[in-house]
């Protein structure tokens, strides 16, 4: 590698969405490592608790974990009022948190199928950042919002219909409230990912296996990840430092961008 990057977020403050375990887990350790303080969050009370403590042992700054189903706009409410009374103010928001709709095709799927998508990967992602916004706007704080999409939403056709048409629509809310929020001082932008090790990954390898005695669950996942470009799956911490660059002083003028970190996923 050319170059060696370190980051420093002392006294900062994050909420990440979606962060007991995969990619917002890798989000939430790589920022409480940092020396962030830390919102942990998820839907399930045990995992919040048991992922907070964990981070907090690790970190010089304070990792909290809030319970709150984003599905939900009221307790979408209670996690960023919760967040400030803890901190006293939020300087990151990273939305991570996410649903796979069950897989069908869009004329197949119900609207209630609709919904489950379109609640969770769109409408909490907007609420959610709507409210940290106007908290930094009153307080003027040139903080950092950063979305979690998907190349899924850049491609016109394939599987994934309802997930893919939620992405779709987060990289619009990225740039267009990227645009709003700017005026402020506010830097919105958003990752996007490709195939990356997480739970719902390995899951799915598992069921590969099945079909295929011969092979086990991690011939599968080394078999996905050779036939990306750069030869390996993505991790966790791939999308924790393209948040830390994207939320840092280094990207400053960095404003409304889709950053895909996908191992050249995003390519083919």
């Amino acid at each position: 590698m050319v170059g060696h990057t370190a980051y420093d977020y002392s006294g900062e403050s994050a909420i990440v969405t979606g962060s007991t375990k995969g990619i917002g887990r890798g989000i939430a350790e790589g920022l409480a490592d940092a020396g962030a303080n830390v919102i942990v969050n998820s839907r399930t009370e045990e995992d919040v608790t048991a992922v907070a403590a964990d981070l907090d042992e690790r970190s010089e700054g304070d990792v909290i974990g809030i319970t709150a189903d984003m599905a939900n706009p009221e307790e979408i409410d209670h996690l960023v009022e919760s967040a400030i009374d803890a901190f006293g103010e939020i300087d990151l928001l990273v939305n991570n948190a996410a649903v796979w709709p069950r897989e069908a095709s869009l004329v197949e799927s119900s609207i209630e199928d609709w919904d489950f998508a379109m609640n969770v990967n769109v409408r909490a992602q907007y609420y959610a950042s709507k409210l940290v916004a106007v908290h930094m706007i009153e307080e003027g704080i040139e903080g950092a919002i950063v979305n979690h999409t998907s190349q899924t939403g850049d491609r016109r056709t394939g599987r994934r219909g309802l997930y893919g048409v939620s992405k779709t629509s987060i990289n619009g809310l990225t740039w267009r409230m990227a645009h709003e929020l700017a005026e402020h001082g506010i830097r919105m932008n958003a990752i996007s990912t490709d195939l990356t090790e997480t739970y719902q990954v390995r899951r799915e390898a598992e069921m590969a296996a099945e079909d295929d005695p011969d092979r086990t669950v991690g011939d599968v996942l080394d078999e996905w990840g050779a036939a990306r470009p750069l030869g390996r799956m993505g991790q966790p911490e791939d999308l924790a430092n393209a948040v830390m660059y994207l939320a840092s002083d280094k990207a400053s003028y960095v404003v409304g961008t889709i950053l895909r970190v996908s191992g050249g996923g995003n390519l083919e």
